[in-house]
């Protein structure tokens, strides 16, 4: 199942790419630039909240160690039950909003690449 993901990824990147082709440089840069600012203005937030919420989650079960944020995810496994859906949705949605912003950032590189 997990291969079916990964080809029908590559076959949406690869429509995206020529889609993106087929667009004018200068508009690639403006859409680039504001999938960027828009995917940290969603982002860098969530992630904020994530962290809170990890750190609220495994303060109360007595989990937490010296320099958790160093590797958060790796801490996952410690999240009491009643917590997990919480502190996960704030870490996929941090997640989501730097996909975004990496897209953005690839637009822009796309539109830089072609000579705007």
């Amino acid at each position: 199942m997990g291969e079916i993901a990964i080809v029908l990824g590559l076959l949406v990147a690869f429509g995206v790419l020529a889609a993106a082709l087929a667009v004018a440089p200068a508009a690639l840069l403006v859409a680039g630039f504001w999938l960027a600012v828009a995917g940290l203005a969603f982002g860098v937030p969530t992630g904020l909240l994530y962290h809170v919420a990890l750190r609220r989650s495994l303060l109360a079960a007595g989990a937490l160690p010296e320099k958790w944020w160093w590797s958060p995810t790796s801490l996952h496994d410690g999240i009491p039950d009643a917590d997990r859906r919480w502190v996960l949705g704030w870490c996929y949605a941090g997640a989501l909003g730097f996909l975004v912003t990496v897209f953005g950032c690839a637009l822009v590189a796309l539109a830089a690449f072609r000579g705007i």
